[in-house]
């Protein structure tokens, strides 16, 4: 490389690194990205987001483009969550076992690949179907080491920025992948080119994660045989129980993404039946919640600082499982915006049916949005505080499986029920039923004598 060039690949690595710095300060954080390895994984993370997000979005709309019933649209989720149950106990161990850079970087050449097989069959529901079951495959081993990897780039004293900074990535990838590409790609050109472009950016992802400082080397020096995978994972389980407040969190974790992906199933349907928007423009409705996100990411460092865990944990929930309930509410809330008249001089009211509860909808997503993000962001720090850095892969492995192998069975089940008694009234029924099982928990746990953190 020339001088020149040199010079010009150095100024704009500064600029990109200047627009990152302006991206934390949204949420308060000014110095993470001074880290070079932080940046490089933060910007690995979102990369390889997008194009999840637009990929598995994709996918649903073809599947109930092509079938046009909500239990197929779960089916597709069950594809694509179920691998968990026989990878969990590998994956966690894995991910302690190898090098974090090398387990990201190949779980995204693989998904490059797949983004290719998806581009020649957009029109075959049984191969989407079989492409979400090998997504499936790889986020099992992706997530956990994308959790486990932030200890090894991060201090302690960051890991609740880091975790809210992530979150942050997290939006800018959900609002690529899920609104802005999907809203050009199939209104124009279709669902093959923005498969190819995923490949591309899949592809980029996986240069990237090779190349981070601290994540080149294994974590754990255990040795590990395939028999001995469910040892080490039931080892790291028991250390996690423990921990009382670890444990809680995790089960807080698991009940909060269980209600979200059964909330997101149900979304397309919702969208048709309750709104009268089609599943492709529901996101645009869902866009005030990233108002929710971004105050969640900036108020959750000063707010978990000065609040017991136990309130930010238990609060944050308690916030997520009313606002779904309130979704089952949606029509008879709307109906009561749209007979509202003031001063009379409207006739009818303001608002239609439509209006009515698309506002009600808007209104209660940044709520949602907000008490999902906080939730995630403070229980997944207790997990980076609380638990070795050895066992952290099997842990949050651990979390994936608890979440998918728990929301297969409701997403089945509110799938069929949104069939025979509508999207509404299973809104409420899930968000009643994840409620109880946290007290449940919560109590359980206030019953176990002398709960004691694992040191």
């Amino acid at each position: 490389m020339t001088r020149t060039g040199a010079a010009q690949a150095a100024r704009a690595g500064e600029y990109g690194r200047s627009a990152m710095m302006r991206l934390s300060a949204l949420v308060g954080e000014r110095s993470l990205f001074d880290n070079d390895a932080y940046r490089r994984l933060w910007l690995a993370r979102v990369i390889s987001g997008i194009p999840v997000n637009a990929v598995v979005y994709t996918m649903l709309i073809l599947v109930v483009n092509a079938t046009g019933k909500s239990f197929f649209s779960s089916l597709f989720v069950v594809a694509y969550i179920a691998p968990t149950a026989l990878l969990g106990t590998v994956s966690g161990v894995l991910v302690d076992r190898l090098p974090k850079g090398i387990v990201l970087a190949g779980t995204n050449a693989v998904r490059a690949g797949l983004c290719v097989l998806l581009a020649l069959s957009t029109d075959n529901v049984a191969v989407i179907y079989l492409i979400a079951v090998l997504f499936a495959v790889g986020s099992q081993f992706s997530g956990p080491a994308e959790g486990a990897a932030l200890p090894a780039v991060v201090e302690p004293d960051q890991y609740v920025a880091a975790n809210s900074v992530n979150n942050l990535g997290s939006l800018i990838a959900q609002i690529l992948g899920l609104v802005l590409l999907p809203a050009i790609f199939l209104k124009t050109v279709g669902a093959p080119p923005l498969a190819i472009l995923c490949a591309a950016m899949f592809a980029g992802a996986a240069l990237i994660f090779v190349t981070i400082d601290g994540l080149g080397g294994a974590v754990s020096s255990m040795h590990v045989s395939i028999d001995e995978t469910r040892e080490r994972f039931a080892e790291a389980w028991h250390r996690l129980t423990q921990d009382s407040m670890a444990y809680i969190s995790v089960v807080i974790l698991v009940l909060a993404n269980t209600t979200g992906l059964v909330v997101a199933t149900l979304m397309p349907r919702y969208a048709g039946n309750v709104l009268g928007v089609s599943a492709e423009n529901v996101i645009f409705v869902a866009a005030p919640a990233a108002i929710g996100i971004w105050l969640a990411m900036r108020i959750v460092g000063n707010l978990s600082s000065r609040v017991s865990a136990w309130w930010t944990v238990g609060g944050s929930f308690a916030a997520m499982v009313a606002c779904v309930a309130l979704l089952g509410f949606v029509g008879p809330l709307g109906d009561g915006l749209q007979s509202l008249n003031p001063f009379g001089i409207f006739d009818p009211g303001p608002f239609g049916e439509t209006s009515a509860r698309i506002i009600i909808s808007s209104m209660l997503g940044p709520v949602l949005a907000f008490s999902f993000t906080f939730v995630n962001i403070v229980a997944r720090t207790i997990v980076n505080e609380r638990i070795p850095r050895e066992m952290q892969g099997r842990v949050l492995a651990a979390q994936s499986v608890l979440t998918n192998l728990a929301s297969i069975p409701p997403i089945l089940l509110t799938g069929l029920l949104a069939d025979v008694i509508g999207v509404q009234p299973v809104f409420f029924f899930v968000a009643v039923g994840c409620g109880l099982l946290a007290l449940y928990y919560a109590a359980r746990n206030l019953a176990m004598p002398q709960p004691v953190r694992y040191r």
